[in-house]
């Protein structure tokens, strides 16, 4: 009887820490999910139950250290509360950013995002904890002979059979999201990148390449590549524009093709552990100036590529593709400029958000054109049809926004390029499969276009034939790091010409 009533206590115990929990922190990771679909909602619920499940496995472990944990915990609970504070009120996503932000900003500047409802919410936090330690003050430590310990110990194989079955599962949500975040900081970036020794040099002027990287997008939903929609009307009726269809990439992944797509490594090189040379590197080393606007938050394996520009814009860092106040990929627009003073080469890079999931959260209500929409983060609550719909979508904003970029580029007296790339695809119900990071011929050929402007037509003929020539050829990635350094005619650097589509 004695061990029931102990064990009773126990439970209570950690059922109201979990409440706590729940309350002041994880939940925050769930309330700007659509709640629309029952299906869904369920779902949300299960994982909800799990990630709780998983926690208490922790926590419980954590508890066996009975001072420590009493000294430790509210301290924790309070800094992952007022973190929580920020995921409640503005949907920001908890990654290295957000981190990095919060360990490196400035006092003054930190003071100024400081509320009353922030305080009044910290101080809650501290209150709740104080008095349910105060409360269970005379609570018996977690032990090992306890069926809780037990239980513990399947809670810690549930984070890890989920993040199994599903990558990031967890690791997205608070307060996981933190560790991992602070994780990130913290380790050291995949890429390791070559100086330029050589003295390399253009005699180019007045050139101007826009490159804009795409997220997600497959070149056969492109009505430019015959698909039976029209999802691409501005792009259609532009001149001087060509779109490749098959373009290749092994790497369904941001964090994997990126790195490539940018860097002179191939698509078969093996050896990760390969120093690569940045595209801005040998473009900075030639006199171009180098600019990046992006609507992605960075990851480490491309982040020094990035910072390999000359100057970087990041126009939304701590909203990631998880947020729903993430901003659209129009306003990378308000930062793009057309500069007809000067003759300087220059190349300005566009990183979108693009077809990433959740596609109904990357444009705005006037351009769902297809419908039914989906209705759910849950892929399983929405149709294909619905799905299918959602993301054809986002390719009606991308030609929009390409057209936007193409019609500005016309009214400068540059030699202007416009080079579009998708990262890669997305598996959109094929073999059951879906979205991206999938083995699947439909996440590997990235839609793929290029757009010159009348005054570079003429300054580059022989160019512009070989891009039409090549229009239907069969190429990987490869092809984008050696393209460039090609067309800007860059001297004293050893590159494969061969692999540029302008040869």
């Amino acid at each position: 009887m004695d061990k029931f009533k102990h064990l009773k206590q126990e439970i209570k115990f950690h059922f109201i820490l979990q409440v706590l929990i729940a309350f002041f922190i994880t939940i925050a990771s769930y309330v700007h999910f659509p709640f629309k679909s029952l299906k869904g909602n369920v779902i949300y619920l299960a994982h909800f139950l799990l990630l709780h499940f998983s926690l208490f496995g922790f926590v419980y472990i954590f508890s066996l250290f009975n001072k420590i944990f009493k000294f430790t915990f509210p301290i924790l609970f309070v800094l992952l509360s007022a973190i929580s504070f920020w995921v409640y009120t503005q949907d920001l996503t908890i990654g290295v950013g957000t981190i990095q932000a919060i360990i490196e900003t400035n006092i003054d500047v930190a003071v100024d995002v400081i509320s009353f409802q922030f305080v009044f919410f910290v101080v809650l936090s501290i209150l709740s904890i104080f008095l349910f330690f105060k409360f269970y003050k005379k609570h018996r430590k977690a032990s090992v002979k306890s069926p809780l310990f037990i239980a513990s110990i399947f809670g810690i194989l549930t984070f890890f059979l989920v993040e199994n079955y599903k990558f990031d599962a967890f690791k997205n949500r608070l307060p996981y999201s933190v560790y991992f975040g602070i994780l990130k900081y913290f380790n050291k970036p995949n890429v390791k990148l070559k100086k330029i020794k050589e003295e390399v040099y253009t005699k180019e002027n007045n050139l101007h390449i826009v490159l804009v990287l795409g997220e997600s997008v497959r070149a056969d939903h492109l009505s430019l590549n015959g698909y039976y929609r029209n999802t691409t009307p501005f792009l259609s009726k532009q001149k001087n524009l060509i779109s490749f269809k098959k373009v290749y990439t092994p790497f369904t992944y941001t964090a994997k093709s990126l790195p490539q797509i940018l860097t002179d490594k191939s698509i078969r090189q093996k050896n990760e552990f390969k120093k690569v040379t940045s595209l801005y590197t040998v473009l900075n080393k030639a006199n171009f100036e180098t600019e990046w606007i992006g609507n992605q938050s960075l990851e480490k394996s491309y982040k020094d590529i990035i910072y390999s520009n000359s100057t970087v814009k990041l126009i939304d860092k701590f909203h990631s593709f998880l947020s729903f106040k993430k901003e659209k990929d129009l306003k990378l627009l308000d930062y793009f400029w057309v500069d007809n003073s000067h003759n300087t080469n220059k190349i300005t890079t566009l990183h979108m958000i693009g077809s990433h999931w959740y596609y109904n959260n990357r444009i705005s209500k006037n351009f769902e054109v297809f419908k039914p929409v989906v209705s759910s983060k849950y892929l399983g609550a929405s149709s294909k049809e619905a799905i299918i719909n959602s993301y054809d979508n986002t390719i009606i904003y991308l030609d929009n926004f390409l057209n936007k970029i193409i019609n500005q580029l016309k009214k400068s007296a540059q030699k202007s390029i416009l080079i579009y790339i998708s990262d890669h695809g997305e598996t959109l119900g094929e073999d059951g499969k879906w979205l991206h990071a999938q083995e699947h011929i439909a996440s590997k050929n990235p839609a793929m276009l290029v757009w010159f402007s009348d005054v570079f037509k003429e300054n580059y003929p022989k160019e512009i034939n070989q891009l039409k020539a090549k229009k239907n050829d069969s190429i990987s990635t490869d092809f984008l790091f050696h393209s460039i350094i090609d067309i800007c005619k860059i001297q004293n650097y050893n590159y494969l010409k061969e692999q540029s589509i302008f040869n």
